[in-house]
């Protein structure tokens, strides 16, 4: 290594329903808008929902929503999703479902 890599995270937990059970699984993650910008010191809230396959089938949530940001030093998330402004610059939060399905959304921060 030359010293300028670094882990951003590590190892996903991930919760599956196999098909023919009762239960299912999510077939998407929603966000309301996939684009956000905030004033640096400032928060905004991302709104995010995970979509079921089946309306027959329920999910059983093992866990909620999770949040990441690509990159710490322009904003910090939550999570729940609550997006802080820390520097100048443009970064992706990710927002991931417990099945493993995401969505990104681009922040902008001023």
């Amino acid at each position: 290594m030359n010293g300028k890599k670094r882990v951003i995270s590590s190892g996903k937990a991930i919760h599956v329903a196999t098909t023919g059970g009762t239960v299912g699984n999510h077939k998407a993650v929603t966000v309301k808008k996939a684009r956000l910008s905030v004033k640096k010191g400032k928060t905004v809230k991302i709104k995010a929902k995970a979509v079921p396959k089946s309306a027959k089938l329920k999910v059983k949530k093992h866990r909620g929503l999770k949040y990441e940001s690509s990159n710490t030093k322009v904003a910090t998330v939550s999570g729940t999703g609550s997006v802080k402004g820390v520097g100048k610059g443009t970064c992706t939060v990710y927002v991931y479902a417990q099945n493993g399905l995401f969505k990104k959304v681009k922040i902008t921060v001023k």
